[in-house]
């Protein structure tokens, strides 16, 4: 093989890794959509759940912060999720700007069933990893996008 043809293979589409990852990410998205669809979560709202249900009291900045969204973003679904009856928003005690956030007990029942799902999702998603694969890839994934985080 010539260095010619070789400059040709790394410029095709399937050996690009955004298009690889736009791929592997639609996959997901539809799995996520059917596995979660009686729950009515997408990815975003199931991760506010879970980052609420992980750190309860949590403010809005900082779940802002953590998932990499912009607050004008977040606001409707926190409200969605308000409306829901899946979380509480409670005023700070010294700065009623500042909302603290936690699951309603109705969403502190479903979210182990909800995990499981997720888990579900994923196993049937990457079934075709080993579970070193599987950490390989959380870990080069990590690497893109944790220093990204601010």
């Amino acid at each position: 093989m010539d260095e010619t043809s070789n400059d040709l293979d790394e410029d095709a589409l399937d050996a690009q890794i955004g298009y690889n990852l736009r791929r592997a990410s639609a996959l997901a998205l539809n799995d996520f959509a059917v596995e979660m669809a009686q729950a009515s979560l997408r990815p975003v709202t199931y991760a506010m759940l879970a980052l609420i249900d992980e750190r309860p009291g949590i403010r809005a900045a900082e779940l802002c912060r953590l998932l990499g969204m912009k607050s004008a973003n977040i606001a409707p679904l926190l409200a969605e999720l308000d409306e829901r009856g899946l979380i509480e928003r409670d005023d700070h005690a010294e700065d009623r700007r500042v909302q603290e956030l936690s699951l309603t007990e109705a969403a502190r029942d479903a979210m182990p069933a909800w995990r499981r799902q997720v888990r579900r999702h994923e196993d049937r998603f990457l079934h075709r990893l080993t579970s070193k694969e599987r950490a390989t890839l959380l870990r080069l994934l990590r690497l893109i996008w944790v220093d990204e985080q601010g």
